[in-house]
């Protein structure tokens, strides 16, 4: 199993602003992903791996260093969410481009093309500009290309974010499941499809690998507030006092099934991390003002305020907007610190 490995990866931009900030991690044979939120370091990330940006580290494949090698030596791929097409020439030639660049015969490009080509369904139109492409044309035939390619290491940017939300998701379902060979490593900013697609997700914020994992236990176990935010849908923030029994909103305690990593916390502002579920109507809550309604799986989710705070609930009964209700907390998923958002709960497997 091919493996590929970075240890203590930076990346400066200018020499002195930190783009990605000690990064160490392992890819191996199969779908990798990366996730991150817009601005949070995973196309620098893919570049320096690819070797387009330089970069401080480590970088191993297979045990063998790649650092030292040229582009073409490393014999990694990377697809970019603006395609990188010849847009004036035809569906064929940019298939062909990169098989003619490793000196493949001519006759051998063209059945090579052509019995890829149906597979991503360009067969029909090998011989159109690529300018008179749609966007999910557009999409495919990166893809097909990379197919064609097939380098050891494939880099995979957002390919899909150009299409609406219906289409990215058809495409996503539709082509990623062919890219099975090698090392992939696929960069989204869709929690959904960073869960679809792998058992371990790496979660990037401002250029820091933030947690490792599953998606199931980054959504259930978040190591900081940036984590449980992006991978919650109805995410709630909500402040409260920490105590040795649980926590405490409005003078009234809500019992925590977990321990604090230190006392220090003790009698200390944290933030709470509430699932929708994690909310019950109920006299001996705290109050808060209902703003809005949404659905989630069939349920009916509100939107309230407390204060400053934005919090999302799970209810049966039917509520107005305006209303002003009491909650109370029966499911904690973490406590942040206030000022550097790290879960302060002891986590546990």
């Amino acid at each position: 199993m091919s493996k590929l490995i970075c240890k203590g990866f930076n990346v400066k931009y200018f020499g002195y602003d930190a783009a990605i900030s000690d990064v160490t991690t392992t890819f191996s044979d199969g779908v990798n992903v990366v996730y991150a939120t817009e601005k949070g370091g995973k196309t620098t990330f893919l570049k320096a791996l690819a070797g387009i940006v330089p970069y401080q580290g480590e970088l191993t494949l297979d045990g063998a260093p790649v650092s030292d090698l040229s582009l073409k030596e490393r014999d990694f791929q990377m697809l970019f969410d603006d395609y990188a097409l010849f847009s004036r020439r035809s569906v064929r030639y940019n298939l062909e481009y990169p098989l003619r660049l490793r000196k493949m015969p001519k006759e051998e490009r063209r059945r090579a093309v052509e019995s890829v080509a149906s597979l991503f369904d360009l067969d029909i139109m090998l011989d159109a500009p690529v300018y008179r492409l749609n966007e999910w044309l557009k999409v495919t035939l990166t893809l097909c290309r990379a197919y064609l390619r097939r380098p050891k290491v494939l880099l995979i940017d957002n390919v899909f974010s150009k299409l609406d939300p219906s289409a990215r998701k058809e495409a996503f379902l539709r082509f990623m499941p062919l890219f099975k060979e090698g090392i992939v490593i696929y960069a989204t900013d869709s929690p959904d499809e960073a869960a679809a697609l792998s058992d371990s997700v790496k979660f990037l914020s401002y250029g820091y690998l933030m947690q490792e994992g599953s998606a199931k236990t980054i959504r259930t176990k978040p190591n900081a507030a940036s984590v449980f935010v992006s991978f919650e849908k109805y995410p709630s923030l909500l402040p409260c006092v920490a105590t040795k029994g649980g926590v405490e909103i409005d003078g009234v305690l809500f019992p925590l099934d977990a321990r604090l990593k230190s006392d220090v916390y003790l009698g200390k502002e944290v933030l709470t991390g509430v699932a929708p579920d994690g909310f019950e109507l109920s006299d001996d809550g705290f109050e808060v003002n209902v703003i809005g309604k949404f659905y989630l799986d069939g349920k009916a989710v509100y939107s309230a305020k407390k204060e400053e705070s934005t919090l999302f609930f799970l209810s049966e009964k039917d509520l107005a907007v305006g209303e002003t209700v009491k909650l109370k907390l029966t499911r904690i998923v973490a406590l942040f610190d206030a000022l550097n958002e790290r879960n302060v709960l002891e986590v546990t497997e």
